[in-house]
């Protein structure tokens, strides 16, 4: 049990140098902004016999300092106390300072930042060491890489170009032809009529040549490079398509970039000289390697204060706590709950307010976009309405105009009446029944002759303005 305690401890050490060494200096950074300390004020509380202890030793060195009790206090009466100051758990080294919060005084934790090196034990790795480095981060990049030749090739469309880049093959240039071509829409085919261009080769060696003949020109060229703190490899192929322009080979610059949150995809690719280019290409295979990850923006140390409470002040402060907490819900409940009107959420714009969405117009009114032709009424006791010709290519059945026709009468008892065809704004066709109002007779009949005078068909003035303001909606 003791030889897997050291073992642990052995680990944990490990573990904190190689957080330690993960943020690197960049000529971007401002020196007088480090180290940056982010304060925060936990739910929790000490003792105040505790918290005059530690202030009066004024600073922890390791282990061998006084740690807060909190396991043998303030853990058996604040459960959730476990979650507070993670560098006096762990031992950190610091100091403690009293500060007044809103006139309560809190303990607050202020951990010992000291600059990486600084003790000098770590020796500057020589030229050799680099170098070895950056062998090993391209051996391991070209292995992680190696997933891309069971893929299919990649392509990216700019303008009148398609470019596709097929790993441990080649990079190509060409006119696509138009997506749905011979029923394929993916990948995009070339256009036969168009010349294609190879802008780089990956040349592999043959294992029995490997060794006799010398490295061609032609040989890929792969190195590891760094650029805003960040490394991503770099493959130089050549051996392309002869250049009009030049009289040498086209070749291209390929960078592999970190990327976890993509799949393997072409970010962009420009023409750096005459015939000469440079792809971009983000995939996560690279960010299995520590090397090519991208580091860690935080670098803030954290100062941790918990408020310091008399011992005969512990229940009081627990009440407090409580109350506070039944208030901020109620709060957070009076801020979520919504008046509803109609089985509408006021303000919520579900319905209407936000793009895509917008207020669908009353089939009572007609607008200019929607046509209603009257296919049968009754006025003043005479019906009149269209044949079964009209109805037919009306695309209507004179089933239908009698099955609506009974229902309208039971429903306007007495009263004239008519029914429509409407084709609204969508392209439906509805059948609307129209009962009169007993106050504008006189109105009415005047409605009723222009609707006789136009054979059904929708009048813009005096029978728009009747459906509005003389009839109700019956069906």
């Amino acid at each position: 049990m003791g030889s897997l305690r050291v073992l642990g401890g052995v680990v944990l050490l490990l573990a904190a140098l190689c957080r330690s060494s993960e943020t690197v200096f960049s000529v971007n950074d401002d020196l007088f902004a480090f180290p940056q300390y982010n304060i925060e004020f936990t739910d929790l509380y000490i003792p105040e016999a505790e918290a005059i202890s530690l202030l009066e030793s004024k600073a922890t060195n390791g282990p061998e300092a006084p740690q807060p009790l909190r396991s043998d206090v303030s853990s058996s009466i604040n459960p959730d106390s476990h979650d507070g100051l993670v560098g006096e758990d762990a031992g950190q080294l610091g100091s403690y300072e009293r500060l007044l919060l809103h006139g309560y005084p809190h303990l607050c934790f202020i951990p010992e930042a000291k600059p990486a090196g600084a003790n000098g034990t770590t020796p500057e790795p020589s030229a050799e060491d680099r170098e070895n480095e950056l062998s090993r981060a391209v051996d391991r990049a070209s292995q992680l890489l190696q997933g891309m030749a069971s893929n299919q090739c990649l392509y990216y469309s700019t303008g009148w170009w398609t470019y596709s880049f097929c790993y441990n093959s080649q990079v190509t240039q060409f006119h696509a032809l138009p997506p749905g071509t011979n029923g394929r829409v993916w990948p995009p085919q070339e256009d036969p009529t168009t010349p294609s261009y190879i802008l780089g080769k990956f040349e592999t060696p043959k294992p029995s040549d490997a060794k006799t003949q010398p490295t061609s020109d032609n040989a890929l060229s792969t190195e590891v490079k760094s650029k805003a703190e960040t490394n991503y490899l770099v493959q130089r192929l050549t051996g392309g398509t002869p250049c009009d322009l030049t009289g040498n080979d086209r070749k291209i610059e390929v960078q592999f970039h970190c990327n976890p949150q993509l799949t393997d995809r072409i970010g962009w690719i420009k023409e750096t000289a005459t015939c000469a280019y440079m792809m971009i290409i983000y995939t996560p295979r690279l960010c299995n390697d520590v090397a090519f990850q991208p580091p860690k923006e935080s670098r803030a140390h954290s100062i941790t204060c918990r408020e310091i409470v008399p011992e005969n002040e512990i229940g009081d402060w627990q009440a407090r706590r409580d109350a506070e907490k039944v208030i901020q819900q109620r709060i957070d409940q009076g801020q979520s709950q919504q008046i509803v009107l109609g089985g509408i959420e006021v303000g919520a714009m579900k319905l209407v307010g936000r793009e895509g969405k917008r207020l669908e117009r009353g089939r009572i009114v007609l607008t200019q976009d929607e046509k209603a032709e009257t296919v049968i009424m009754q006025k003043n006791g005479q019906i009149s309405g269209m044949s079964k010709a009209q109805l037919k290519k009306l695309d209507l059945s004179q089933e239908d105009i009698d099955a609506f026709q009974k229902e309208l009468q039971k429903l306007a008892a007495g009263k004239d009446w008519k029914i429509e065809r409407l084709d609204d704004v969508n392209g439906h066709i509805q059948l609307r029944g129209v009962v009169s109002n007993d106050d504008d007779e006189e109105e009415d009949e005047n409605g009723a002759h222009q609707d006789a005078g136009d054979k059904g068909a929708p009048d813009e003035g005096n029978d728009a303005t009747g459906s509005q303001e003389e009839y109700a909606e019956g069906i």
